[in-house]
């Protein structure tokens, strides 16, 4: 939860024309000012977790995040570097919060990439 002095700093920065994201202590995403929400993406979802993904070859990339659904437990989305990345997260075909039945051929491929996420989260 964001205090007041922290939403006062936020409100300055984007008069300034600076946008703004802040990730809680548990990885959730409090506040982003590129925000999109809706139905369709990720980032408003309460299963929706930001956490490290450093990359092991790559020294200069240690600040890296990674899109996980604790709903799944797999990771939707790694490699994130920008602010602006971890807020335009499409949900995956498998979210089950997709809002929309889905097609054998879709139900096939969403079994396929959930199988896939689950392994990248090890």
């Amino acid at each position: 939860m964001l205090s007041k002095k922290n939403l006062q700093e936020i409100k300055e920065f984007e008069k300034s024309g600076i946008d703004v994201v802040a990730i809680g202590s548990n990885g959730t995403l409090d506040y982003s000012t590129q925000s999109i929400g809706g139905c369709e993406y990720c980032d408003q979802c309460s299963a929706f977790r930001l956490l490290p993904d450093p990359d092991p070859f790559d020294w200069f990339r240690d600040n890296d995040m990674k899109a996980v659904c604790l709903e799944v437990n797999g990771v939707i989305a790694s490699s994130l570097e920008r602010p602006s990345e971890y807020t335009n997260i499409c949900k995956p075909i498998y979210c089950p919060k997709l809002g929309r039945k889905l097609s054998e051929d879709e139900k096939k491929e969403a079994t396929e990439r959930l199988e896939w996420a689950r392994k990248r989260m090890k």
